[in-house]
């Protein structure tokens, strides 16, 4: 371990991906107390989706309306808008009506905690630079929200992915170190390059498809939110989404579709692709490199 506290000095030798020592994290205290704040960060953003989900699709203001109960129109008060706990403490429970609320409210603060949180430790065991975190933490805000979108009402609104595009774009160009260059125009450039190659394929994919199969074989919001994962992943990153994706879509369709009747949703598929990327993505290249390449 490094000990920064009795040897100051030792900051002078620390690079750039060093970050954990630099920033004093290696001691567990000072890890667990970041990591637990990073979590509770997460999960009051994931109380935040949970509103965009419900709002967006319905065409409803994110900003005018306090947070209410959806059945007997009773404001939530703070203390039952706490993340994660208020839900737990209220048994999933409207307190005024009684009416129970879809775990989905839940789920999605906890995997917005948990995801937040794991990306902060992926980047600090990895030794990669500390500025990945950021893009990575606003792609799993936006892929959740467009992703459970999908899952509920099998759309993904342009509102998500265009933002998503545009909060990529100034990632990238306020964080270049993230995508391994010092010019912010370079990184914003391999972002958005990153973005328009996967979506000129699929939207060529979708226009045979629907010629040759006269039907819609990708619908245009997933060609977008592809778009948007391009521009926060990497055309590596991307690609590999793309593929696992089409994988588990097609091993879940055939297993799952009868029973579900209703067409499947594909953005949660691509959203795992890419979280699988961000979590694995070297172990993933040293397999392509080691089985396929050689």
């Amino acid at each position: 371990m490094v000990d920064l506290f009795t040897n100051p000095e030792l900051l002078y030798h620390l690079s750039d991906t060093d970050w954990v020592a630099r920033w004093g994290l290696v001691y567990p205290g000072v890890w667990v107390f970041v990591i637990f704040w990073i979590f509770a960060f997460g999960a009051c953003i994931g109380s935040f989706l949970n509103v965009c989900i419900w709002r967006i699709p319905r065409g409803e203001s994110l900003s005018k309306a306090a947070s209410h109960c959806t059945v007997c129109g009773n404001q939530i008060r703070w203390f039952d808008n706490i993340p994660i706990i208020s839900y737990l403490v209220l048994r999933g429970r409207c307190r005024a009506c009684k009416t129970p609320y879809s775990c989905t409210y839940f789920l999605v603060e906890l995997i917005t905690g948990l995801l937040t949180a794991l990306v902060a430790i992926k980047a600090g065991l990895s030794q990669q630079y500390a500025s990945v975190i950021p893009g990575w933490m606003i792609f799993i805000f936006f892929g959740i929200s467009c992703a459970v979108t999908d899952l509920r009402f099998r759309i993904v609104p342009n509102k998500l992915t265009f933002t998503g595009m545009l909060f990529a774009l100034v990632t990238a160009a306020l964080l270049p170190s993230a995508w391994g260059v010092d010019i912010w125009w370079q990184s914003a450039l391999i972002s958005f390059v990153s973005g328009v190659v996967p979506g000129v394929f699929l939207a060529i994919f979708a226009i045979l498809g629907k010629l040759i199969a006269k039907r819609n074989v990708l619908g245009w919001g997933d060609v977008k939110f592809s778009m948007m994962c391009g521009m926060f992943t990497g055309l590596y990153g991307i690609f590999f989404a793309l593929l696992a994706a089409s994988f588990a879509g097609t091993v879940f369709g055939l297993v799952a579709k009868r029973k579900l009747n209703a067409e499947l949703p594909f953005a949660p598929f691509i959203f795992g692709g890419a979280l699988l990327w961000i979590f694995c993505d070297r172990f993933i290249l040293d397999i392509f490199t080691k089985f396929i390449i050689f």
